[in-house]
């Protein structure tokens, strides 16, 4: 089927992201002045957070953050998407999925089928919002979590669950569980033991295991895998524990690079660098509806590839409901990470 918006104006939102990539803004003014209800367009978003206006059809910069700024409704960076409300920003902005496609759970065979094209119909389908429709606000998604079980003074840690983790300079790998709590109250996991070894890279093997144990009861505590050590530094730390919270240096929780990924169906002591592919890897992220309900599957056609799942989200802003659809992962000229959406505005 002919897409629904006009060859010019696809060209135009085109142009107008292309050129928001490359300079950015330098406040919260979008990149152009002119108001629409409907566009489509690609996001490079493989190096940072890009942040998208629907409301004005453009890349905007927020100032003086993010969590500060209400210039934005949805944001990309890689698989990761955050809308501006909840934990994530002041903008009062929820989602919700439809899921047409992934409700029936098709074959593989059918998702890797879809495309663009094909799925326009499931779109343009959605005129309004149905009054049974659930919309919900981001919150922090930490890459590390089921760390704990139970709640409170009642919480004990669960050794079974080991992550990778890298590290903040990207100088190598660390595995890592936790092994004990002791004295949790209602707010706080109390003594927090964790072990751990590190590898330099993802292929060399762990070291000889270590165990630290840090003291939540006067307060969050960010340790240093590399030196084994509590720091303040900024930039020097990979995990850091606030509460019942587990936090990364990475994404919206800090400047490192850390990122953690979970390993199933191997123990702690078995766990190798090779145990997970590094794309398993994630940060820390404000999440909601586009986490419980993923825009892609990975991998099924055994090829380590993004598929979308063309489901259709509503995103709501105050009084303003868009239908969005996101129809790709990769470039023309197959780089990953460009994320191509399409939206219009349709009735309460």
């Amino acid at each position: 089927m002919r897409s629904p918006f006009p060859a010019r104006l696809l060209h135009s939102l085109g142009a107008a992201v292309a050129l928001a990539t490359i300079a950015g803004c330098a406040s919260d003014d979008v990149t152009s002045p002119s108001r629409s209800t409907a566009g489509a367009f690609t996001v490079d978003a493989s190096t940072q957070w890009v942040y998208v206006s629907l409301r004005d059809s453009a890349i905007v910069t927020p100032t003086p953050s993010a969590n500060e700024s209400t210039a934005w409704d949805i944001a990309f960076n890689a698989t990761n998407v955050t809308l501006n409300g909840g934990q994530a920003g002041p903008g009062g902005v929820t989602g919700a999925c439809l899921c047409q496609n992934s409700l029936t759970s098709p074959a593989d065979a059918q998702w890797l089928a879809m495309t663009a094209e094909s799925e326009l119909t499931d779109f343009e389908s959605v005129a309004s919002v149905a009054p049974s429709t659930t919309f919900t606000a981001d919150v922090l998604t930490p890459a590390v979590a089921g760390w704990f079980t139970g709640s409170g003074a009642a919480a004990v840690a669960s050794p079974e669950s080991v992550y990778f983790v890298r590290l903040a300079d990207s100088s190598g790998v660390a595995k890592v569980r936790v092994t004990q709590l002791q004295g949790a109250t209602a707010t706080s996991a109390g003594r927090v033991t964790i072990e751990y070894a590190l590898a330099t890279n993802g292929q060399a093997a762990f070291g000889a295991s270590q165990t630290a144990t840090l003291d939540l009861t006067t307060g969050a505590k960010s340790f240093d895998l590399n030196t084994g050590q509590v720091t303040t530094n900024a930039a020097a730390w990979e995990l850091r524990f606030d509460g019942f919270t587990a936090r990364v240096n990475g994404g919206v929780s800090g400047p490192g690079n850390s990122a953690a990924a979970k390993i199933t169906a191997v123990t702690f002591a078995a766990a190798t660098p090779a145990a997970t592919a590094p794309n398993a890897f994630r940060i820390d992220v404000y999440a909601g509806i586009f986490n419980t309900a993923r825009f892609y599957k990975y991998n099924i056609g055994g090829n380590n590839r993004i598929t979308p799942t063309f489901d259709v989200y509503l995103i709501r802003r105050g009084s303003a409901v868009f239908r969005l659809q996101i129809v790709s992962y990769y470039s023309a000229t197959g780089q990953p990470r460009h994320i191509g959406i399409r939206y219009q505005q349709i009735a309460q």
